[in-house]
């Protein structure tokens, strides 16, 4: 199938687009935590989301459940740990990985993050309907999984993009 899209002008290319969004967003949580005094990230936002769904995991598995590299979420670990939030605990089957694990501080503040994201979302994605949402979704879902496939090429067959492989 070929589609017909515009990489140029650049604001209507669909990356950039996607670019902008991620950005604004970003940007826009940060100034809502910080009105209503937390200093935190929307970096940290997501690793602590992750933890209040499952905690007591490696590194490892919270990099992955929340697609950033495990230097990132070692470094927003590290912040974390910092200010009380988590806490770190060797893994007694396996004394090279670290569990992580959610502190009373930072189960008490699950409530109130919670809802400056709600709010925010609400704000954000005024004017959607819960189809538009499910639309989009499904639909940035279907980019990732694209994308993948490209830096991944066992995973999907791209006659284009195969690499060559070299017998020593």
């Amino acid at each position: 199938m070929n589609l017909k899209f515009s990489i140029f002008p650049r604001n209507q290319s669909p990356g950039f687009v996607i670019y902008r969004v991620a950005s604004k967003m970003k940007l826009g949580l940060q100034r809502a935590f910080g009105a209503n005094g937390f200093e935190i990230t929307p970096e940290q936002w997501g690793v602590m989301s992750a933890l209040w769904e499952h905690e007591g995991v490696h590194q490892s598995l919270l990099a992955a459940r929340t697609a950033k590299d495990r230097h990132n979420v070692t470094r927003i670990l590290n912040l974390l740990e910092r200010d009380g939030f988590i806490r770190r605990e060797q893994d007694i089957e396996d004394r090279r990985l670290q569990k992580v694990y959610v502190t009373d501080e930072g189960k008490a503040m699950k409530a109130r993050l919670v809802t400056i994201v709600t709010d925010f979302l609400q704000e954000a994605l005024n004017g959607l309907t819960q189809e538009d949402l499910e639309a989009m979704k499904r639909i940035l879902d279907t980019v990732v999984e694209n994308v993948e496939k490209m830096s991944h090429p066992s995973i999907g067959h791209n006659p284009r993009h195969r690499r060559s492989r070299s017998v020593m």
